[in-house]
């Protein structure tokens, strides 16, 4: 009896073992999920965010800066055209599409079915039947392999980079692949997400071709749009492709509306504006806050023929534009010291005359984001910082980050009080009205480096907040290869930087920023030298996070470390991301949408075409 009891026993521990396991044994699936649930069903018929019915055809011109000599974004040299940069790749493929409207989610593409590893140590796809090349030749896994293996030996060095946590990739049935990842790669969704952009490329093309060359021979994809037309260095005009293998996907519906799109590129920024106005081309980012504000002022604007927008979408700007003080150098080690720059920028100056009143204040490294710190910390946080108290300012406990607001009119004198006393605090003293330091005699210098125009501009009335407080300052703007020169050694006192941080960081990407091992070996991204256990800790319990929340609570928590430290002077972000155009164009982009949808997503309205050509061809018959 008692050997009975035992089997029946051992026979439910094992029901409830294999039970377990089946709960959290991976399946195929349609999609990719970073947290939590996807939101769209292996059957939905298109996304929330497209318009089905978009009529296709058309061409929508538009801009771009500078040159380019060529058309392989893989090759590790040469200046890669707009749309097959790396980020666009238009006559390209990938495994799986991103949702526009999640937090972050992937659907199969060229990749039918995705399958994470319990472990996280591996990846499979199933590769889509039907999909080819556009010489009609088909997508197979043998390109899938030797793409990665070529780009593994002969890629870009920043592919290499992204990428050097993937070791392998094998087939493993008729039409599945896997890739498989180091015994060092985080324990998390990161690396399959980042995989499922992988992008194939024809095996047979390249098979008689130099790889890492650069070339400007428009190269075979399987995409929805193929290079028509290249005039290098002035012109790219991209086709869509009617019979595109991929056209009746469901992620893929109601969008590659566009029959063609054209860059045109040009090397001064006013001769652009003065172009678009003309109507030499239809659409155009603008970046710049005060010609957005004030260029764009227009007969065509008049008329409602040609809009500006400015839309509200749903990704973090990280730290935007702020002024990064290397902490390595003795002076601006000392926390009162950062503390006193940051309160010298008077930000509601610079918004009212240089930017139209069209930024707002950056107070976090994730703005408007799930991990910007808000209000006092939570229970959560402070149970994550508890062990950390004697290494972190004690205001990160106790109070949330705000920075002084100034007079937009006048100067800012009572926080420029405040700096003062902070900086006597450290032992920086006024005589004969410069900046000293009480000790040595020595005067107090700052250096800022810029390599932007439109920075040095925006940061000539800080210096001279900096020379009221003593501080002998200067500003100085460097060509761009010396400016990535000296930040790869951590040559800077000051450099104005942009922090890029995404809505669920980048595991390498955040490591290279803020973790202590990564302070003092050259061409990392901690340029202010930020070496705190603390810090270390926090990032990461944010990349191990098992779900949103987890995340956000350590985002928020390593928010207000960073914060309370200074390591950055905060700038200014935009209330919104600007766009200019002629009014030819249909799109609806949902409220906090990852991006506004173009081109991929705007069609060509004929009414709205027919009216503006009328209006442009009446300006062209009035003047001649």
């Amino acid at each position: 009896m008692k050997r009975l009891i035992i089997t029946v026993s051992s026979v439910l521990i094992l029901q409830n073992v294999l039970a377990i396991a089946a709960a959290f044994a991976s399946e195929p699936s349609h999609g990719l999920s970073y947290f939590g649930d996807l939101k769209y069903p292996r059957d939905f018929p298109y996304f929330d965010y497209a318009n089905p019915d978009a009529p296709k055809g058309g061409k929508m011109k538009t801009s771009a800066i500078g040159t380019f000599n060529n058309l392989h974004p893989y090759a590790d040299n040469g200046i890669p055209a707009q749309g097959i940069d790396g980020y666009s790749m238009w006559i390209y493929d990938r495994l799986m599409v991103q949702s526009q409207d999640e937090l972050s989610s992937a659907y199969g593409n060229l990749a039918e079915t995705v399958e994470l590893a319990d472990d996280y140590r591996s990846v499979t796809f199933t590769l889509r039947e039907g999909a080819y090349w556009h010489d009609g030749m088909p997508v197979t896994i043998e390109d899938v392999i030797w793409t990665f293996n070529t780009l593994k030996s002969k890629g870009s060095v920043a592919w290499k980079s992204a990428n050097k946590r993937v070791v392998s990739v094998e087939q493993v049935g008729p039409r599945t692949f896997r890739f498989r990842f180091d015994e060092t790669a985080p324990k998390t969704r990161q690396l399959a997400m980042q995989m499922s952009s992988f992008i194939p490329l024809p095996k047979h093309y390249w098979k008689n071709r130099t790889f890492n060359a650069t070339t400007l021979v428009p190269p075979l994809g399987s995409g929805p749009y193929r290079i028509k037309t290249v005039d290098a260095g002035h012109r790219i005009i991209y086709q869509r492709v009617k019979d595109y293998w991929g056209r009746n996907l469901n992620v893929n519906i109601g969008a590659h509306n566009l029959g063609e799109i054209e860059f045109i590129y040009f090397l001064d920024k006013n001769i652009v504006i003065q172009s678009l106005r003309a109507g030499v081309f239809d659409y155009k980012r603008e970046f710049n806050t005060d010609d957005f504000a004030t260029a764009y002022d227009f007969w065509g604007l008049h008329e409602g023929l040609f809009i500006k927008k400015m839309l509200k979408l749903g990704k973090t700007y990280g730290m935007d534009w702020g002024i990064l003080v290397n902490t390595r150098i003795e002076k601006l080690s000392d926390i009162r010291v950062r503390e006193a720059l940051a309160l010298a920028y008077n930000f509601e100056w610079a918004n009212r005359v240089l930017w139209h009143g069209l930024m707002k204040r950056n107070i976090s490294y994730f703005i408007e984001s799930g991990l910007e710190a808000t209000g006092p910390p939570s229970a959560e946080e402070l149970f994550l910082l508890e062990p950390f108290r004697d290494q972190i300012p004690e205001r990160v406990f106790t109070h949330e980050f705000l920075l002084p607001e100034n007079s937009p009119s006048g100067r800012n004198r009572d926080t420029l009080l405040q700096a003062d006393a902070l900086l006597e605090s450290a032992g920086w003293v006024v005589s004969d009205f410069k900046r000293v330091n009480r000790a040595s005699g020595k005067p107090f210098t700052l250096e800022i480096i810029t390599s932007d125009i439109a920075q040095e501009r925006m940061l000539v009335p800080y210096v001279e907040n900096l020379k009221r407080l003593g501080i002998s300052a200067k500003l100085r703007r460097i060509e761009s290869n010396t400016m990535v020169n000296r930040k790869r050694t951590y040559d800077f006192e000051a450099v104005v930087q942009q922090i890029w941080l995404n809505n669920i960081p980048n595991a390498g990407w955040i490591r290279s920023s803020f973790l202590s091992g990564n302070a003092d070996i050259p061409n990392m991204q901690n340029y202010a030298g930020i070496k705190v256990p603390a810090v270390d800790a926090l990032v990461e319990k944010l990349i191990f996070a098992a779900s949103e929340d987890q995340m956000n609570i350590a985002g928020r928590a390593l928010d207000r470390i960073l914060l309370w430290s200074f390591y950055v002077v905060p700038g200014a972000y935009p209330q919104g991301r600007k766009f200019v155009y002629w009014d030819r164009f249909g799109f609806s982009p949902p409220e906090k949408m990852v991006w506004n949808g173009w081109p991929h997503l705007w069609w060509i309205d004929k009414e709205k075409n027919a009216r503006v050509d009328a209006g442009i061809s009446a300006l062209k018959d009035s003047t001649n």
